[in-house]
């Protein structure tokens, strides 16, 4: 009788999974942000509104091949997936080292959500599903909490690295970081499905063949396994969709534009930055502290009450946030929407596996992360607009509570979706 493993592989594969979410740091938002500065627009020769208009180009525009991320994890599995993308983005990040004019930005923008908010946290995410089905929202919650608790020490990272040598010399460090990070673990650890080692997701024990067991998940040859076109079909699939862009097509614009907003209602320069600085930070603290909590609510509770709840939380901070007028208000409403966000996304993405199966869950992962990304790429585009056309973010902040509101009343709808009785498309 074999000795059972010490250690299921589908921990290490959360783990290398982890350091991936980690390495995408540089294609986020709240790093990205810090080239705003005026300094570094006048070096590349470009206006603060066609910096912003050249993000969310490039983010829309990285959202359109995120299906063939989701396609080709599927055929290669997400070991050698993570390898190539990483490899990939730690070259973008010298593509955007390079930048020197708005055509230039564009293509490193690009790179930068692509491959690193994009693909690279796409086939992280796929990496885990595969191997976790009733425990996924608990372990994904483990890893959300690591990424972001360390994600709230890099801002000022970011900083003292550019203070020293500068933004461009940063990225190339960001290059080899990633690198290092990330491929080697891939190859060295991860294994693409628990199928391959003769286990079951979970760490279940065995089966009979065809033998289902009381109070436990179906094995895989009984999983409902949706195609991509099939998903669509579903009402579920959209309401997940909506659950899925909400929390970055939000967030997004109030990250990228925090510091204007907060200039807005009376603030100087430098206590906006120090009051924005402030709030990221704890918005990035209170994600890593409800992602564990977020998890378990999301493996034991109903997915359609927890899209309910999380979606009418956001839409109340976002209320907060537009009347906040003091630094512990302000901060308070991030803390607040940092609590809706998690719930929301923990819930999403566990829903998508559990819901649709994984035999094509790369494509129908890819598919809703490129509506996220192009949700990201908008959101900035929705407070660009507002602050332009009616000097003010108020009307965006608005649009973006009554949007949460209305979504969260949408998923009141969600149901767990029947497999279509026809031929495999």
């Amino acid at each position: 009788m074999s000795s059972p493993r010490r250690i299921f592989p589908g921990y290490t594969v959360a783990g290398v999974a982890t350091l991936a979410t980690l390495a995408t740091a540089p294609g986020q938002t709240f790093i990205v942000s810090q080239l705003n500065t005026e300094p570094i627009r006048d070096m590349l020769g470009i206006s603060a509104l066609r910096f912003n208009n050249t993000y969310a180009l490039a983010t829309v525009l990285a959202a359109f091949p995120l299906v063939v991320t989701g396609a080709l994890t599927d055929r290669l599995g997400p070991r050698r997936m993570l390898a190539v993308v990483a490899i990939a983005f730690a070259l973008g990040c010298v593509v955007m080292s390079r930048a020197q004019g708005l055509a230039t930005l564009l293509l490193g923008f690009f790179c930068l959500r692509f491959l690193g908010q994009g693909s690279l946290a796409l086939v992280a995410s796929h990496s885990v599903a595969m191997w976790f089905h009733r425990r996924l929202g608990s372990i994904s919650g483990v890893k959300i909490v690591i990424v972001f608790a360390l994600w709230a020490f890099l801002p000022q990272l970011n900083l003292a690295l550019m203070n020293a040598f500068g933004w461009r010399q940063t990225y190339l460090i960001f290059a080899i970081a990633i690198v290092l990070l990330v491929a080697p673990p891939a190859l060295l650890f991860v294994r693409n499905t628990p199928e391959d080692l003769g286990l079951r997701t979970d760490n279940d024990p065995p089966d009979a063949p065809h033998g289902p067991r009381s109070g436990t998940v179906p094995p895989p040859t009984l999983e409902a396994s949706f195609t991509l076109k099939q998903a669509r079909r579903t009402g579920a699939y959209w309401i997940l969709a909506v659950a899925t862009v909400l929390p970055g097509f939000v967030g997004t614009a109030i990250l990228f534009d925090i510091i204007p907003i907060v200039i807005e209602k009376g603030f100087a320069q430098s206590a906006a930055e120090a009051t924005a600085a402030n709030a990221v930070s704890v918005w990035s603290l209170t994600m890593a502290a409800i992602a564990i909590p977020a998890g378990i609510i999301t493996d034991r509770a109903r997915p359609s009450l927890v899209i309910v709840v999380s979606l009418l939380i956001a839409a109340a901070a976002t209320t907060g946030i537009l009347f906040a007028r003091t630094p512990v208000q302000i901060a308070g409403g991030m803390i607040v929407y940092g609590l809706g966000m998690s719930l929301t996304s923990s819930c999403a993405g566990a829903t998508v596996a559990r819901y649709f199966g994984r035999l094509h869950h790369g494509k129908i992962r890819s598919s809703l992360t490129r509506l996220a990304v192009i949700g990201t790429g908008l959101g900035p585009v929705v407070t660009g607009l507002s602050q332009d056309q009616t000097g003010s973010y108020r009307p965006a902040l608005w649009t973006f509570a009554a949007l949460t509101l209305l979504a969260g009343i949408l998923a009141l709808a969600l149901r767990t979706p029947s497999l279509p009785n026809e031929a495999h498309e």
